[in-house]
């Protein structure tokens, strides 16, 4: 299913116009992340209460799940899978003292501003509401990341703080 998956997103990037957010490294991305061995799942139970995806790490293994119709691979599917593998980024760069992902910027006032300069303040209020108080910089992060960084780029961070397992 994987390769399928693989083939569809890479299919949109010949037909769809670039502004779209469709990106032509998502796929290569998806690979990179498969090589480190990270479980990249599709279409799990998570699907169903809603969710674009997630990240989770169960028994030491990092889990990537995203929730894409095969059928119909949109820019809001580019987005999440920038947006999950962002936070590995995140686990990658956390100590691994703490339970909860620690933003990759440390610095707050840039962090502030990568933030501000990638989300509206209405996307930014509505991430607010929607996380708990100890994710929310790392979601705030995760979102601006998705929405300003290419799947290269992305990748690039991937390879400088995470180690193939």
């Amino acid at each position: 299913m994987f390769k399928y998956l693989l083939a569809g997103l890479a299919a949109c990037f010949t037909v769809l116009p670039a502004a779209a957010r469709f990106d032509s490294g998502t796929g290569d991305l998806l690979h990179l992340v498969d090589s480190y061995g990270v479980d990249i799942q599709f279409n799990t139970a998570i699907c169903d209460q809603g969710k674009a995806g997630s990240f989770k790490v169960i028994n030491s293994v990092p889990i990537i799940t995203l929730c894409i119709d095969e059928d119909n691979i949109t820019a809001d599917d580019h987005d999440t899978v920038r947006h999950e593998v962002w936070h590995y980024v995140q686990y990658c760069a956390t100590p691994s003292s703490s339970s909860v992902l620690h933003p990759l910027l440390k610095d707050r006032q840039k962090h502030a501003e990568f933030i501000s300069y990638g989300l509206s303040g209405f996307t930014i209020e509505r991430i607010r509401s929607d996380y708990r108080d100890d994710h929310e910089r790392t979601e705030l992060e995760a979102f601006a990341a998705a929405e300003l960084l290419s799947a290269k780029t992305i990748g690039e961070a991937f390879v400088n703080h995470c180690s193939a397992k």
